[in-house]
């Protein structure tokens, strides 16, 4: 039997991402220091990805509405906020005339086909008002989450090549690098974590159909290896990620 997650090893691993990750934190100082002084007086945000909600919840204190667009139901499921409207959507999905002064697609790109990630931040940029920005984050191919998913793949994409797309279209960015990661309090849920980062992250479902007896039992072994390199000196465990927010400005 090949290496799989059950539901509740998903919901753990969502649980330890949402509750841990900062890159919302990240994301709202930026916004704070670097674009909040030219926002109008009414500024509007598009979160596309919105996933459970965590980002639009820390910024929405300095917008005066926020669109929200996440096609899974269940990750937007619990996100209420008198300001905000959230739509069962994606991106390509998404139809409508307004514009946005700020538009943020964060943690998106790993789900979107390199080949058509020219169209995608074309679209992402159309929904930018002129004068606005759009706020893209990724991870970076640095730090210790990116050595861990190297050991497994190395055709992983990270926020360079975004960088690299940016520049081959000529569209002005700027890159700012910032640190995140994950945390849990035991070993079987930085494990869990540690699974999923690594089996949704660096192996298609082909992949892992393929593998021999042997080598389920090595990739499992290393990735407990890699679980047990995170913990901390108070017992808890750590994995740190990299991550850039990249500013294109409109």
């Amino acid at each position: 039997m090949g290496i799989t997650m059950s539901p509740q090893e998903y919901a753990t691993a969502f649980r330890l991402l949402a509750a841990s990750a900062t890159h919302p934190q990240n994301i709202h100082q930026i916004v704070t220091e670097r674009l909040l002084p030219g926002l109008p007086v009414r500024p509007t945000l598009l979160d596309v990805g919105a996933g459970a909600g965590s980002v639009a919840e820390r910024l929405a204190p300095l917008f005066d509405s926020l669109t929200l667009l996440e096609p899974n139901p269940e990750q937007s499921a619990r996100f209420r906020h008198e300001k905000a409207k959230v739509l069962p959507v994606s991106l390509e999905g998404f139809d409508s005339q307004d514009r946005y002064d700020l538009v943020v697609c964060s943690h998106v790109m790993y789900h979107v086909p390199v080949s058509e990630w020219g169209g995608f931040i074309d679209r992402l940029l159309g929904f930018v008002r002129p004068g606005g920005t759009c706020l893209m984050v990724m991870a970076a191919a640095r730090g210790p989450t990116y050595e861990m998913c190297r050991e497994f793949s190395d055709t992983l994409f990270f926020s360079e090549h975004i960088a690299t797309e940016l520049r081959r279209k000529q569209l002005p960015h700027e890159p700012i690098a910032t640190m995140s990661g994950f945390a849990a309090n035991t070993f079987e849920e930085m494990e869990t974590l540690c699974r999923f980062l690594v089996l949704e992250g660096c192996f298609t479902a082909d992949q892992l159909a393929d593998l021999s007896p042997d080598a389920w039992r090595s990739l499992d072994a290393r990735i407990r290896a890699h679980a047990e390199r995170c913990r901390q000196p108070d017992g808890t465990y750590r994995l740190a990620q990299d991550e850039d927010v990249i500013l294109i400005p409109r």
